[in-house]
């Protein structure tokens, strides 16, 4: 059976890694919930400047469109007019302006064809992207949602933790819990009270010196040497 010093302090330490590692993790949460947000926000616009491109596109058939229609529009009236003109220049002029805008209505009505082609394209892009980065954009949510049900679920064990652990360090001696605190508290991540094997220290890996085994086999309060951590042997006649 394991000295009482040791048995009480393993069993606060216990609580404490426990609630080390769940402050660690949730200290990570905000990060993990911005570059979900990030990817989330990415995939967003990345659909929006696909249907962007589309619209684009397609803004840019109805000015052709439209240009079309206007020339369309002066040319009949010029033809109308060149009847009424009786100077010849005038007259010509107005048949040059005629020719000019079908011309243009031939290279704006060329322009459509190929625009409409794009356009269907663009379409299509915008479709995949959409199904794409609704996929993503899902993913997303739902891995947020967890992380949040997540977080209510460590703040909930945490708050028993804390709750547990006065009772807990009520069992163990001033001298001692002074000494643990200040090895938890420390800069080293690593466990206050370590356990020994075949004389190696669990924190440092280096060998207990004679007159800590000595202490340790008397059911003493036991530092390691090197690296000041309480330390036990479960092989000891104490335990």
């Amino acid at each position: 059976m394991a000295a009482k010093w040791v048995e009480a302090l393993l069993a606060l330490q216990k609580v404490d890694m426990r609630q080390r590692e769940l402050e660690q993790r949730l200290a990570l949460l905000p990060r993990e919930m911005s570059e979900l947000k990030a990817r989330r926000d990415a995939a967003v616009a990345d659909t929006h400047a696909a249907a962007q491109a589309a619209r684009k596109i397609e803004a840019e058939i109805k000015n052709c469109e439209s240009e079309i229609a206007r020339l369309q529009d002066e040319s009949r009236k010029l033809q109308q007019q060149s009847a009424l003109v009786k100077k010849n220049t005038e007259y010509q002029a107005m048949l040059n302006t005629v020719a000019l805008n079908a011309k243009k209505i031939s290279d704006l009505e060329s322009r459509v064809l190929k625009l409409m082609d794009d356009f269907e394209a663009g379409k299509a892009h915008y479709r995949k992207v959409k199904t794409d980065n609704d996929a993503v954009t899902r993913l997303a949510r739902e891995e947020f949602e967890e992380l949040l049900a997540f977080a209510e679920d460590v703040k909930k064990e945490l708050a028993r933790l804390r709750a547990e652990r006065p009772e807990l360090a009520r069992k163990v001696d001033s001298d001692t819990m002074t000494r643990y605190n200040s090895l938890l508290k420390g800069k080293n991540a690593g466990a206050p009270l370590v356990k020994i094997e075949n004389g190696i220290c669990g924190h440092c890996h280096l060998r207990i010196t004679p007159q800590a085994m000595n202490g340790i086999s008397k059911g003493a309060v036991t530092v390691c040497d090197n690296c000041m951590h309480l330390i036990y042997d479960e092989g000891s006649e104490e335990l």
